[in-house]
């Protein structure tokens, strides 16, 4: 039976592989080796409802290049990137957005989070590229993290190193 992905959903292979490792064994810090296959993360997808606009909105706001368009008939996709970094953009026909209930999260990866050098100064440019950037401080005021939306509510993070 063939199962669409829903366009909240970002990284679920990622996810996936972390379930893979720690599957049928306990975790024992001082016994398992850090790493012990070498992972790194290859790429993040996320399923969309407007493949066009999502890409052209990464391109705008985050610089990110667009390969050119994959697939045919009822799967299309671009690879989106920058150096060091690949997210996927897919349109899947019948593909939908789950709804959320009760303010209850859906399962699932619920965010992607990106690193920077200068969060203070991200936060500054998100701005006057006008995404809905949301910035969370520490108790003196320093900002540690942002929060902002594609055009269809997916979630973005960013991280000062």
């Amino acid at each position: 039976m063939s199962r669409s992905v829903p366009a909240g959903t970002i990284l679920q292979f990622c996810i996936t592989l972390l379930l893979l490792s720690a599957a049928n064994r306990p975790l024992h810090a001082q016994s398992a080796p850090a790493n012990p296959l070498g992972l790194s993360i290859h790429h993040a997808t996320a399923s969309v409802a407007n493949l066009e606009k999502e890409s052209l909105w990464y391109q705008h706001i985050f610089g990110f290049q667009r390969g050119p368009r994959l697939g045919s008939g009822g799967f299309l996709s671009y690879q989106m990137t920058m150096p060091g970094t690949r997210i996927d953009l897919v349109w899947q026909k019948g593909s939908a957005r789950h709804g959320i209930a009760n303010d209850a999260a859906e399962q699932g990866w619920l965010h992607i989070v990106f690193n920077t050098k200068d969060v203070a100064q991200t936060y500054l440019y998100l701005k006057q590229k006008g995404t809905d950037v949301k910035a969370y401080r520490d108790k003196d005021g320093k900002i540690q993290h942002l929060a902002l939306h594609d055009p269809e509510g997916n979630e973005i993070g960013i991280a000062g190193d």
